[in-house]
């Protein structure tokens, strides 16, 4: 929230009002799911009315590891313009200009991407009175930071008998995740995990292996820093060998079965036949 104080007396020059800021004005971050929408929120309690066809605002991002800033919606005067809006936000955002009277200047931007992670948001706000002289003016209001997060799908694991390795894989998460393996007995020394970004949509897809011993059980636990979300898998490096091996035995078994069925059927009509072989009279 934020106090905008009039000063007592205002010039005919448009003196400008000293503004008294309150703490949130300080950064903070709000996560968003990529693909949603987000609303950037921003209000304003001020002395004076606002009068929404003298308001001049602006919402603007610095986006990391860039300087320049960047427009992300405009009005002028009370009206909508948003020809200076960067292009990557055309069809993004919206504002509430039927609550502007009442203070609320929050921006609802749509279909997060991960070009928004980590941008930091604020909004110009400048009123003037009816003689164009300046009510109240703040450059950097509601300034906050975005996190983009998607969720990881559960990760899968394969093991590998002939080299007994395991493989752990997970893909369209948002951030880097951290990938650990675990046993009985604790972490696990793994390979250095192959984290590729999918070129189409920019999340992450992670594949890692570890060595394996026989009857051992392994999980392999995928956690997403920005949604402070864990996924995992757990797998036993014994009991599907020996159940394999079991059903191969089953399966001879249940052939020899067969098998000898099969020649018992054939001696008994055999015999059969001997027995009911019709005698021929001379």
């Amino acid at each position: 929230m934020y106090l905008i104080q009039l000063s007592s007396n205002l010039g005919a020059g448009g003196d400008t009002v000293d503004i008294v800021d309150s703490p949130q004005m300080s950064s903070h971050p709000i996560i968003g799911i990529l693909g949603k929408s987000i609303m950037l929120p921003c209000s304003l309690n001020s002395s004076a009315p606002v009068v929404p066809a003298r308001l001049t605002l602006y919402w603007t991002a610095r986006l990391k590891h860039q300087k320049e800033e960047q427009v992300v919606h405009a009005l002028y005067n009370g009206e909508e313009n948003n020809d200076p809006q960067f292009p990557v936000y055309k069809n993004r955002t919206q504002i509430f200009k039927d609550q502007h009277s009442s203070g609320n200047f929050s921006l609802l931007l749509k279909d997060l991407r991960v070009e928004d992670d980590l941008a930091t948001f604020f909004l110009f706000y400048h009123q003037e009175d009816g003689d164009y002289n300046t009510l109240n003016q703040n450059k950097e209001m509601c300034l906050t930071t975005v996190k983009v997060a998607k969720s990881y799908h559960k990760p899968i694991v394969t093991v590998n008998y002939e080299e007994w390795k395991a493989e752990c894989t997970s893909q369209g998460g948002y951030p880097k995740p951290r990938l650990t393996w675990t046993n009985q007995n604790g972490l696990l020394d793994s390979e250095v995990p192959q984290i590729v970004r999918d070129a189409g949509s920019g999340t992450w897809n992670i594949s890692s292996t570890v060595n394996i011993t026989e009857n051992q059980t392994v999980t392999c636990a995928i956690f997403n820093p920005t949604l402070k979300e864990t996924l995992n898998t757990t797998r036993s490096t014994g009991g599907e060998q020996e159940g394999l091996s079991i059903g191969i035995k089953a399966g001879i078994g249940v052939l020899a079965v067969a098998v000898i069925g099969s020649a018992l059927v054939l001696v008994c009509w055999k015999k059969h036949a001997t027995e009911w072989r019709p005698i021929h009279r001379r």
